[in-house]
């Protein structure tokens, strides 16, 4: 049977997603639809046939339900063939008049569980809640049809995420349903769950009842490696898991699902505390990954996260790079994984900062002779370590070179090649050259040092030389400078990023107290590590005592050692907050948070009500008011979330009053101080625009086409290609029309010619009823380019169309504004 045809096909080449709760049911995903198209129709055709042929109807025309038994199975199958089609509005109109024509018989029940199912695949579960709650306690129906209800109902908790209730209407669906296949699907999803809550016990149980249930090839392997990863039988058993998943390793067997099986193994490996073991096995699951992207995403999330716990933060940041280079985007929890990510990022980057300065900070305290003794060492060994893989790389070659060839043979013949299509004897006969005779020119006379020079050269050299020597020497110099910063094997090239000044030295040691600050705050914020965050806090206070974080960093320390309950070093920093600096916010905030809570929702108030008359003076063009009020806000309340607002308004006042260059100074000194201020982003397109001349002012189309997304009764697929190409538009017309008889008999569809302007043919196939119908079949035409072979790549595209935009495009012949509105609201 077509329909039975397609289903195993899709049950054959469906992927499901492992990593996340299997769904209940298997549907075609918009890439694998097409390839059931051809069984769905037939099987659609030959039921509409059947209808045509063999239904019985009474005088008004109209059908007498039931006369042919036969008939509303057509109506079924049809229905189900279409929701495989994925085009539900078809399905659920079908599966409609099935249930009214039918009342009378279980087709009615059978066909509003269909309904049920259909609506809970389109996402309108609104619709389908109300079909089940109506069979659930309905006396009527027939027991064959309980494990068709109970797993819809199972697929409608599913969609809205209730998985108590998923659990419950499975465990009754697999006491029904008597298809061991069917079945063994059910049991995997139910071992999923209970591993979700924690119950391994029922999961292992779950998946061995999947796995005697004659699963499908790809659901018994996954089976078994769900199990296995739970190691919960007893020794014997766990061994003889191991053993097995050992034995699925043989390289005639599961080569594309290795990694799969090397990460089970690493599981284990945890399991069994073997940290060691369980690296190598999530390392051995990378390596040797073929297809399967997401598993490869996992076992590096997995070493991410190892390296996270034990506080590895460098090596961890980069596993999670490499996680994220794998994991699909729709991955649930990639987001939190980005986050962890981003602040790992952050924090290494701090600590490189640290390190960096700290280096070049040492350097440049030396005395002169000993770093130019240092720099000349590393220089040296700059040297040697790329003489050393030079000679490492020249003895590979020879070495391959050894091995491959018998020597005696000499020079002529390599494998039955040419020597110079021999790579490694190339190489090595370089080598024996630049040994012998060092680099040389390929020129005449090579074989000499002294060479006569040709007259004509040295008179064209002589001439040239002759004639702005001066100049020339200037820029050589100056080239020469550059290339000595540029050059590694230069003293210039290290000096240049030493902080030699003052200057330089004060704003490397900021860098560094940022670095420190940045640091401890990811540490305690983000990542919840109060040991590491303690460490940079106090680092930061004894190398350099008055930082501009001090009393932060203070109070910082005061709560992250109460949350340690390390009571000395909380209450040493209480006092020091208290005694030292009584007036201070954090000792307010220490003894009398309530105080300092209500003063500073108070100054907040206060903050605001400036704020707002500073807007006001900003709106009525009283810059002078601007001005007072900004200044009142900086002396007044001090580095508060409105200070950045206040400075833009500043400077806008400044503009209006002080001059041009006054007003790029100001918006300057906004993007500088606020670089993570929204205002930053306001204050640097005013200066870009300063900075250049006003742009031309667009020309805005005033007949530019609004395109609808309304729904229409009628759709049409349109080909536009371009006028040079319609010799070739013939051939490759007919390839659609056979392909339609195949695949889409039953939308009986016609194609039309017609131009849409003097450079583009539109080919037209019509009608379709329903958008989603017109978007299956652009999803099939797209997946088919063989049916474009005669058209060149950029002659030609494709779109489907609803009749009212379709009328509207024809009118203003403006394809490429039709095409805008296609990719952006319609694919």
């Amino acid at each position: 049977m077509s329909f039975n045809e397609g289903i195993d096909k899709l049950n054959s080449t469906h992927k499901d997603d492992y990593t996340d709760i299997l769904p209940v049911f298997i549907y075609a995903e918009s890439n694998e639809v097409q390839s059931i198209f051809p069984q769905m129709d037939r099987a659609i055709k030959k039921c509409q046939l059947m209808i045509e042929n063999h239904t019985i109807t009474d005088k008004a025309h109209h059908e007498i339900a039931d006369a042919n038994k036969y008939t509303k199975y057509c109506y079924l199958l049809m229905a189900q063939a279409n929701l495989y089609k994925n085009e539900y509005i078809a399905s659920i109109d079908e599966l409609d008049y099935a249930s009214r024509e039918y009342r009378k018989t279980d087709m009615r029940y059978e066909a509003m569980i269909w309904q049920a199912r259909a609506f809970n695949q389109m996402g309108a579960v609104s619709k389908s809640e109300e079909i089940i709650d109506y069979l659930k306690n309905n006396k009527e129906l027939s027991k064959r049809l309980y494990p068709l209800l109970y797993a819809t109902i199972a697929d409608y908790y599913e969609r809205i995420g209730q998985w108590e209730d998923v659990q419950k209407w499975l465990e009754k669906t697999v006491k029904t349903e008597k298809k061991k296949q069917v079945n063994a699907r059910y049991y995997f999803i139910l071992g999923q769950l209970a591993s979700k809550e924690g119950e391994n016990a029922k999961a292992y149980k779950y998946y061995s009842l999947t796995l005697t249930n004659h699963p499908l090839p790809e659901l018994e392997f996954e089976a078994t490696i769900f199990r296995a990863m739970l190691f919960m039988g007893g020794d014997k058993e766990n061994q003889k898991v191991k053993a097995e998943l050992i034995k699925m390793l043989k390289p005639t067997k599961y080569v594309d699902e290795r990694d799969q099986i090397y990460f089970a193994l690493a599981q284990i490996a945890a399991k069994e505390k073997d940290t060691p073991l369980y690296i190598k096995d999530l390392n051995k699951s990378v390596r040797v990954s073929t297809t399967n992207a997401t598993q490869k995403a996992i076992s590096y999330l997995n070493l991410a996260d190892y390296n996270f716990d034990v506080e590895e933060y460098v090596r961890s940041k980069k596993y999670f790079d490499s996680t994220l280079t794998s994991l699909p985007k729709t991955f649930r929890g990639r987001d939190s994984i980005v986050a962890k990510k981003e602040h790992l990022q952050k924090l290494v980057t701090y600590l490189d900062i640290i390190a960096y300065q700290d280096s070049v900070q040492r350097i440049a305290k030396m005395s002169k002779p000993d770093r130019d003794k240092f720099i000349n060492d590393m220089i040296a060994g700059e040297k040697k370590a790329e003489a050393d893989a030079k000679q490492k790389k020249q003895d590979s070659a020879l070495a391959a070179q050894n091995g491959t060839t018998n020597v005696n043979q000499g020079p002529a013949l390599a494998n039955g090649k040419w020597y110079f299509y021999n790579p490694a004897s190339l190489q090595q006969g370089i080598t024996e050259f630049v040994k012998t005779w060092g680099n040389r020119i390929l020129e005449d006379d090579w074989r000499r040092s002294k060479k006569t020079i040709n007259a004509n050269a040295v008179g064209t050299i002589t001439a040239d030389a002759s004639g702005g020597a001066d100049s020339t020497k200037a820029k050589k110099d100056a080239k020469a400078a550059k290339d000595s910063a540029n050059d590694k094997y230069n003293e210039a090239y290290y000096l240049k990023h030493l902080p030699l000044t003052d200057v330089a030295m004060k704003k490397s040691t900021d860098s560094v107290i940022d670095a420190y600050y940045n640091a401890g705050a990811i540490y305690k914020e983000y990542l919840h590590n109060y040991h590491k965050s303690s460490a940079e806090f106090e680092d930061l206070t004894s190398r350099f005592p008055e930082n501009k974080y001090k009393l932060l960093v203070y109070y910082e320390l005061y709560i992250i050692y109460d949350k340690m309950h390390n009571d000395e070093r909380r209450d040493y920093y209480k006092n020091l907050l208290l005694t030292k600096y009584p007036d201070s916010q954090y000792a307010l905030l220490i003894t009398n948070p309530d105080k300092y809570a209500h003063q500073r929702e108070a100054t907040h108030q206060e903050i605001l009500k400036l704020y707002t008359a500073t807007m006001q003076a900003y709106n009525a063009e009283n810059y002078a008011q601007v001005l007072m009020n900004a200044q009142q806000a900086d002396s007044t309340y001090a580095d508060n979330e409105y200070t950045p607002k206040f400075a833009f308004l500043k400077a806008v006042a400044i503009g209006a009053t002080q001059g041009l260059d006054a007003y790029k100074n100001a918006l300057n000194k906004v993007t500088v101080l606020y670089p993570k201020d929204s205002v930053k982003q306001l204050a640097q397109s005013i200066l870009d625009y300063l900075n250049k001349k006003p742009a031309e002012k667009p020309v805005i189309d005033t007949n530019r086409v609004t395109y609808s997304q309304d729904k229409d009764s009628i759709y049409l697929w349109v080909l536009l290609v371009d006028n040079k190409e319609s010799q070739k538009i013939s051939t490759m017309v007919s390839g659609i029309t056979d392909m339609n008889a195949k695949t889409f008999s039953q939308d009986n569809l016609t194609s039309d010619q017609i131009f849409l302007n003097p450079n583009q043919l539109m080919v037209i196939m019509k009608t379709f009823n329903s958008p989603d119908k017109a978007k299956n079949y652009y999803n099939f035409i797209n997946g088919t380019p063989a049916l474009f072979k005669t058209l060149s790549p950029d002659s030609y595209q494709h779109f489907y169309i609803s009749q009212k935009n379709f009328r509207l495009l024809f009118k203003h012949k403006k394809a490429d504004e039709y095409m805008n509105f296609f990719r952006e609201t319609l694919i």
